[in-house]
């Protein structure tokens, strides 16, 4: 069945004196459609929710086009548009005090001899037991596999800095995993 579209009428006198008073969106904004994939994929590792994630890449994006200063360039621009996405969804956490648990198998003997599984079972509760800044920079890094570098980027932060909280992370999500076994 075909789809069925409404005619476009010309515009009137009076609408052409609302179209210029419009202002138009930077050229930069142009590329914001094609960084809303990679945006959600991070925000979806980072929340550990589809829906949240895709509600805040939405609204990261209502901030971006809202912003009355847009950094030129795609680079800039991406990392700007990261670090928007990274503060919504830090905001989001504090709002909704996110604290999920994993539900652990109903028979841990049924998969007691899985190390793999149990060793990742560990790191994602031990992930959900940091804060969400320390989460934050091991997505971008360990996850996504962003170099210091490209990290930087994206946080507009020193490449040293990234290094030093990725170690303070890490430390962080090895105390988190050493303070207990798998909850059940």
């Amino acid at each position: 069945m075909g789809r069925h579209y409404r005619k476009l009428r010309p515009i009137g006198a009076g609408e052409k004196d609302i179209l210029a008073m419009t202002p138009a969106l930077p050229a930069t904004h142009e590329i914001l459609p094609s960084l809303l994939p990679a945006l959600r994929a991070f925000l979806r590792r980072f929340m550990r929710d589809k829906v949240e994630a895709h509600d805040i890449a939405q609204e990261a994006a209502l901030r971006a086009l809202g912003a009355r200063e847009v950094p030129s360039g795609r680079v800039a621009y991406r990392a700007w548009l990261f670090q928007i996405a990274r503060n919504a969804a830090i905001d989001a956490h504090r709002r909704h005090a996110l604290a999920e648990a994993i539900e652990p198998a109903q028979a841990p003997g049924l998969w007691a001899s899985e190390r793999t599984l149990i060793s990742s079972i560990a790191v994602r509760q031990g992930l959900l037991r940091i804060s969400p800044e320390h989460r934050g920079i091991l997505l971008l890094v360990d996850v996504e596999g962003l170099t210091y570098k490209e990290a930087a980027r994206h946080l507009g932060i020193p490449e040293g800095t990234v290094m030093s909280r990725v170690s303070r992370a890490r430390a962080a999500l090895l105390g988190a995993i050493a303070q207990g076994d798998v909850d059940t």
